[in-house]
């Protein structure tokens, strides 16, 4: 990948492979979590908001959606090829390869640029909303396609928080994180 700082590389995967040998959350992390996620999306009433369908060992926020029916809720699908695609939350689905559920591929898209609120997962992050994915890119690519004034929500527990996560040009910030204690906004 142009542009990718070899050390920052490194950093990287040093990471993940950190923030993989931690434990999964457990069903109680993940009601808290989805208690702050609830206390913060309910009030604001959001447009169009994006919400990832939980791989296994993931954060599962079903739960927030199944709550908070009034709000348009959208997903990705990760294709075969290429970036992520966006589409209602509420489709007919398929099981992806990794064990995650999708969108079918024949259900209509959705122009990421309608998208108010992206709730993010991922395996760190650091208290300046930086961002630690899986290594492929597709969130940041997606959130980058986002306008500038949507809300770019990062998920996660506090104890999954990292003290730094090394960037390269292509990452995206988050604006705000909520974790199992609470939801902070990213100056």
């Amino acid at each position: 990948m142009l542009g990718v700082n070899r050390s920052t590389s490194e950093l990287k995967a040093r990471l993940r492979a950190e923030a993989r040998g931690k434990p999964p959350p457990t069903a109680a992390e993940s009601a808290r979590v989805c208690r702050q996620v609830l206390g913060w999306l309910a009030p604001r009433r959001p447009g169009p908001t994006l919400v990832w369908m939980a791989i296994p060992g993931e954060l599962d926020l079903e739960p927030v959606v199944a709550r908070l029916p009034m709000i348009e809720w959208l997903t990705t699908r990760t294709p075969p090829a290429g970036p992520l695609t966006v589409h209602p939350y509420h489709s007919p689905l398929e099981l992806h390869r990794f064990g995650f559920h999708q969108p079918v591929a024949s259900v209509p898209e959705v122009p990421p640029n309608r998208i108010e609120v992206a709730l993010v997962p991922g395996l760190a992050f650091d208290p300046w909303g930086r961002r630690l994915g899986r290594g492929k890119g597709y969130y940041d690519r997606l959130l980058g396609g986002l306008f500038a004034n949507a809300l770019r929500v990062g998920v996660t527990l506090d104890r999954l928080m990292a003290e730094t996560v090394p960037v390269d040009p292509h990452d995206v910030a988050m604006t705000h994180l909520i974790t199992d204690n609470g939801v902070r906004e990213i100056a």
